[in-house]
């Protein structure tokens, strides 16, 4: 079996640049679902300098109405950061919790949606939940 890696690399140079790339994970994202290659496919959106600033909590994007009844404010408050491409460390500063309590969150917001997905998949499938409980 051979490995094979796909690496976009880029400088951002502010929000817009790192919001255009962040489609582009999702676009990556849905094609990876949507040829079925999940299992043995890893997609990742790492920030390193500038995407590790501090954003006011006041711009995070709250989740849709559907979802509130099943998670806690927190993991409202966890699954939109996840949403925006938000590192577990990340949202772990921003909440001032530990990283472990942030995946712990997460361990109980997959229960409570019966998500099975781990990584990459499961940020997806949650958004995808988030999309449809809004329409």
């Amino acid at each position: 079996m051979a490995k094979i890696r796909l690496t976009i690399d880029s400088n951002v140079k502010d929000e817009t640049d790192r919001a255009k790339l962040a489609g582009l994970h999702l676009v990556v994202l849905e094609q990876v679902m949507r040829l079925d290659i999940s299992d043995y496919v890893k997609v990742t959106l790492e920030c390193n300098g500038a995407c590790a600033d501090k954003q006011p909590m006041e711009e995070v994007p709250g989740p849709d109405a559907a979802v509130p009844a099943l998670l806690s404010e927190r993991q409202q408050q966890i699954a939109a950061m996840l949403c925006d491409h938000y590192s577990i460390k990340r949202i772990a500063g921003e909440l001032y919790v530990s990283e472990n309590t942030v995946k712990k969150h997460i361990q109980n917001m997959k229960k409570a949606l019966e998500i099975d997905k781990s990584g990459a998949d499961f940020i997806y499938v949650l958004k995808q939940m988030l999309q449809k409980g809004g329409k």
